[in-house]
């Protein structure tokens, strides 16, 4: 869906529009990483030589053996519902600073549409462009991780920090950043979105 050159600058979503893509800054997405909501694993406690407790990280076999598996399997919800809050982060800002579209304004035609049919658009400029990007520009859910591996592309990420994104916020960027698009794809009909 995107066409490239020496480097993916622009994105075409399953809808036909076309969206100017810009580099991210690397220490930006490093920045993301270190502010990361983590879930720390609970521990045991073993007895080593000389009578002093060493810690260590529980595991599944561990729980069970130790009759502690409600503890874990609460700690594996706890950590599923932290990861996916991170990878909506991630995917939020790597939309926010690698999508370079103007949203149309609280007096623009698009949003007497919007209120015409009941749409509530947020205020804030972020959840705003957040909003129109997914509401107006893409058309499905694969559209969201072609994008933001398209952004990661054209950001020239270090592939130590791709791999970061593929293991830690499991967003999908793997399938998207390996998947080879037919040319029957790249020759969607390109069109400027006209929402104004």
């Amino acid at each position: 869906m995107s066409t490239k050159t020496d480097e993916v600058k622009t994105f075409t979503s399953t809808k036909g529009v076309v969206i100017k893509l810009l580099p991210v800054s690397q220490f930006k997405i490093d920045s993301v990483f270190s502010g990361a909501k983590t879930v720390p694993i609970p521990v045991y406690e073993v007895e080593i030589v000389g009578g002093e407790k060493q810690e260590f990280p529980l595991n599944e076999e561990i729980a069970r053996k130790k009759g502690r598996l409600d503890e874990w399997e609460k700690y594996i919800e706890e950590k599923k519902v932290v990861d996916a809050q991170n990878a909506k982060n991630l995917l939020e800002f790597m939309i926010w600073d690698g999508v370079d579209i103007e949203v149309p304004g609280p007096n623009s035609d698009w949003q007497k549409q919007q209120d015409y049919f009941s749409i509530k658009v947020p205020e804030n400029e972020i959840a705003r462009k957040l909003f129109y990007v997914h509401n107006e520009l893409l058309g499905t859910q694969d559209d969201i991780g072609n994008l933001v591996a398209d952004i990661f592309a054209v950001s020239r990420v270090d592939e130590e920090t791709v791999t970061r994104v593929r293991d830690t916020f499991r967003i999908g960027i793997q399938q998207s950043a390996n998947k080879k698009r037919s040319k029957k794809e790249g020759k969607v009909e390109n069109k400027e979105s006209n929402v104004g």
